[in-house]
């Protein structure tokens, strides 16, 4: 009984203090490793969900000149535009490999000048323009007006390409990331504004052309799509 009654001493006193704790602490490691384990299978269930970046690897070129003297297109004392001149007082040649920016405030005329290289019939030029042939100018504009809304995928590049095998339009395509059957059957019309961008870089590269006209080709896409125009052009 005086065993039983007898006081604990301080030194028992902290041994308890250090066992509670040591169990408060193991419980505390326990929940902190539950945590983190669930952490780690939330990271994993992302990865194994999500994707790596996609690196386009276009095969895609400028066709030069006969000779690297050669302009690709020379305008003299021209002007272009519809009932009257948007543009007059052009003078601009570029030879192979040279490019060029187009600065202006909207409406100043950027579009009808492309139009016109273009042979728009609905634009009036004077002066003397010296341009390719249409079929060897490669346009991109932020309206992806060069493809048909009613064409597949695979259709956009068997218009330009039209004895092209199957299989190398499907390869063609694949360079572009459209790797799934249903993406090469898509109709332009179902697809995103991304889409549609690589999809006109794939149907510019599928006939490289002698000369190249973007037109404000960023304003509808986002940053990856930006990426993936930097890496083919």
């Amino acid at each position: 009984t005086d065993r039983k009654n007898k006081k604990r001493s301080p030194r028992d006193k902290n041994k308890m203090s250090i066992g509670n704790e040591t169990s408060r602490g193991e419980g505390k490691s326990g929940t902190k490793l539950k945590q983190i384990s669930e952490k780690v299978e939330e990271l994993q269930e992302q990865i194994r969900n999500g994707r790596p970046p996609e690196v386009i690897h276009p095969k895609f070129l400028i066709q030069g000149g006969r000779s690297s003297s050669e302009y690709i297109l020379s305008i003299t004392s021209g002007w272009c535009g519809y009932e009257s001149p948007v543009l007059s007082g052009i003078s601009i040649s570029l030879g192979w490999g040279e490019k060029a920016a187009l600065l202006g405030d909207n409406g100043s005329g950027k579009t009808t000048l492309f139009k016109a290289i273009l042979r728009d019939p609905a634009v009036k030029t004077g002066g003397e323009w010296a341009l390719p042939r249409t079929s060897d100018i490669g346009y991109l504009d932020q309206h992806y007006s060069i493809l048909d809304p009613g064409d597949t995928v695979e259709e956009v590049i068997r218009r330009v390409r039209p004895g092209k095998p199957y299989p190398e339009i499907r390869k063609h395509l694949n360079r572009f990331l459209f790797r799934k059957q249903e993406e090469i059957s898509a109709r332009v019309e179902t697809l995103s504004g991304g889409e549609k961008a690589r999809l006109s870089l794939a149907r510019i590269a599928a006939h490289p052309p002698r000369l190249l006209l973007l037109d404000e080709i960023t304003n509808n896409v986002d940053r990856e799509t930006r990426d993936h125009i930097v890496q083919v052009l």
